[in-house]
C-alpha cells in the first residue's frame, strides 16, 4: 500500500482530485489532502503521515506558491513531489525546478494509480502522461489514451477533504456529466487539450445518463445537499442527453441545480425543460461585448443576436442567469469595455460577473499575446488571481482594472455607470477590491443558492492566498 499526500493552498473541493482519490482507495492504497497556511504546520502532518508520493495540484498563478511549498518539503521528507494539472499539462517546463521530480500531464486518474502501484513493487516511475528525473535527465513518456467509458471510473471520493476538514462543506455539492469540449476559444485550453491528446481518443466524452443520476441520488442520500452544480463547460451540447438527463433528475432527484450553457446550443424547448426539471440558476460566457473581439479574438462564434434572444428565453421562463466576462484581452481599448458592460446592462444580467483576461500557457491567445510583446509577466512570475491585476500591457490598464472591480455595480445600477466612468481614473486600491469582493459574494449567495455562512466561511479562508497574494 502506498501513501499518497495531496497538498493544495486554497480551500476548496476539487473534483479532479476526488475522482484520483477514489481510484487510488480502490487500488488498495492510502490518500490525504494536506491544506495549510503554515509550512510548519504542513511539515509537521506529512512528517506524521510519512508520504511516499506528495502530489500537488497546480494551476497557473498558484503555481508560484506550490513550488515554495514544495522546497519546503523537500528540506525535511524524503518524498517524490509530483505536479500535476493544467498548469504542468501546458507549461511543463516547471520540472526544471529543483523540488519537482515528476510532472503528470493530463487525465491522472490511471497515471497516479500505476505510479502508486510501482511505488508497492519498487518500480522506476517511466509512465505514460508523465515527465520523470531520472539522475542524468529528463524522461518525457507520452500521454496514454483518454478514459473513453466514464462510467468505468469510481464516484468521487466525496470524504475526501470534510472528514478531515468539515468546515468545508457546504449545501451544495458539484458534478461533471462529461468530460472535454469541442469548441475551439482561442483563451481556453481545450484547443491546446486536444492537441495533446491527438489520435489519443475522444476528447469530449458523456456519462451515462443513469450513471450521473446515480451518483446525485447517492449524494442527496448521503450528504444532503440542497443544491446541485453541473459543472460541465458544455453541459447542453449534446440535446438527446440532457432532455434524458432532466426526466430522469426531474422524477429521481428533485433538487435545485444550477448549469452552464452555451447560447447557441439551447432553444425555447430546452429552455423550459431547465425549468420544469428544477433549474435555479444558468451561466454562460458573453466574454465581451465586443461582438469583432469575441468571435475573431476569442474564435468564440456567438453573435450580439444569439446572446439576446437566449436571455430573453431564459427571462420569459423565470431562469435567472450568470455572465462571464473579460476585460483587458488583448488590443481592447476602453470603448470595447464599455459595451461589455453594456451588452450586459441590455440583456438585464442578473449576475454580471468579470475577470481580467489571463493568459493561460498554450492557449493560442497567449501564444498571440506573446508574439504581440503584450504579456507584462511571464509564466512563472504570473498573478496569483485573475480578479486582482492584468497583465496585458495596456495604456488604460489600471482603468480597465479599476472597471473590473465596478463592473457588478455598472451593469446592475446603469445610473451608476456614468460616474464609474469617472472614478477608473482613481489609481487602483484596497476599495475597489472591497467593491469587488462585496458583488462577488453577492453573485455567489444568489446564483448558485450559497447560504451566507458557506460563503464567509470558506471565503474568509481563501481570501488572502487567492487573492490578495498572502
Amino acid at each position: 500500500m502506498a501513501k499518497i499526500a495531496i497538498v493544495q493552498d486554497i480551500y476548496w473541493e476539487y473534483l479532479g482530485v476526488m475522482y484520483i482519490a477514489s481510484v487510488l482507495k480502490r487500488g488498495g492504497h492510502r490518500v490525504e489532502v494536506f491544506i495549510e497556511r503554515s509550512d510548519k504546520n504542513l511539515v509537521k502532518g506529512l512528517l506524521d503521515f510519512a508520504p511516499d508520493l506528495t502530489a500537488f495540484p497546480v494551476t497557473t498563478g498558484m503555481h508560484i506558491r506550490a513550488v515554495e511549498t514544495a522546497h519546503a518539503i523537500k528540506k525535511f521528507i524524503n518524498t517524490k513531489i509530483i505536479f500535476g494539472a493544467y498548469h504542468p499539462t501546458f507549461f511543463p517546463e516547471i520540472i526544471s525546478e529543483d523540488c519537482v521530480d515528476i510532472i503528470c500531464r493530463g487525465e491522472a486518474e490511471e497515471t497516479m494509480l500505476e505510479l502508486a502501484d510501482r511505488v508497492d513493487r519498487n518500480e522506476d516511475f517511466s509512465v505514460f502522461n508523465c515527465w520523470v528525473k531520472d539522475g542524468k535527465g529528463i524522461i518525457k513518456k507520452d500521454v496514454r489514451p483518454l478514459v473513453a467509458d466514464l462510467d468505468s471510473l469510481p464516484f468521487p471520493d466525496r470524504k475526501l477533504y470534510i472528514a478531515k476538514y468539515p468546515f468545508m462543506k457546504t449545501g451544495q455539492a458539484h458534478v461533471i456529466a462529461g468530460r472535454g469540449c469541442p469548441f475551439s476559444c482561442s483563451f481556453c485550453f481545450n484547443h491546446a487539450f486536444r492537441r495533446l491528446y491527438k489520435d489519443k481518443g475522444e476528447a469530449f466524452r458523456l456519462r451515462s445518463v443513469g450513471n450521473v443520476i446515480e451518483e446525485i441520488k447517492e449524494i442527496k442520500t448521503r450528504f444532503g445537499p440542497k443544491s446541485i452544480y453541473m459543472q460541465d463547460d458544455t453541459f447542453a451540447l449534446d440535446k438527446k442527453w440532457v432532455l434524458d438527463f432532466l426526466d430522469s433528475y426531474a422524477k429521481l432527484v428533485k433538487l435545485p441545480f444550477v448549469c452552464m450553457i452555451r447560447v447557441d446550443s439551447v432553444d425555447e424547448k430546452l429552455i423550459s425543460r431547465l425549468k420544469e426539471a428544477g433549474c435555479s440558476s444558468v451561466f454562460f460566457g458573453v466574454e465581451t461585448g465586443s461582438e469583432a473581439l469575441r468571435n475573431s479574438l476569442l474564435n468564440k462564434k456567438i453573435t450580439d443576436a444569439q446572446i439576446v434572444e437566449t436571455a430573453a428565453l431564459l427571462k420569459k421562463y423565470g431562469l435567472r442567469f450568470r455572465t462571464f466576462n473579460m476585460l483587458n484581452l488583448p488590443g481592447e481599448s476602453l470603448k470595447d469595455a464599455y459595451k461589455t458592460v453594456e451588452l450586459n446592462q441590455k440583456i438585464k444580467t442578473d449576475f454580471p460577473w468579470s475577470s481580467l483576461y489571463y493568459p493561460y500557457p498554450g492557449t493560442e491567445l497567449a501564444d498571440h499575446a506573446l508574439r504581440s510583446n503584450l504579456i507584462e509577466d511571464t509564466p512563472s512570475k504570473a498573478q496569483p488571481s485573475f480578479f486582482k491585476a492584468g497583465m496585458i500591457s495596456s495604456s488604460h490598464k489600471n482603468r480597465l482594472a479599476n472597471l473590473q472591480k465596478l463592473f457588478f455595480y455598472a451593469v446592475k445600477f446603469p445610473r451608476l455607470f456614468p460616474l464609474v466612468k469617472k472614478i477608473i481614473g482613481i489609481r487602483p486600491n484596497i476599495f475597489f477590491d472591497f467593491a469587488f469582493l462585496a458583488g462577488y459574494a453577492y453573485n455567489l449567495i444568489k446564483s448558485e443558492g450559497l447560504s451566507f455562512g458557506d460563503t464567509l466561511r470558506i471565503g474568509r479562508r481563501n481570501m488572502g492566498r487567492f487573492f490578495f497574494n498572502r
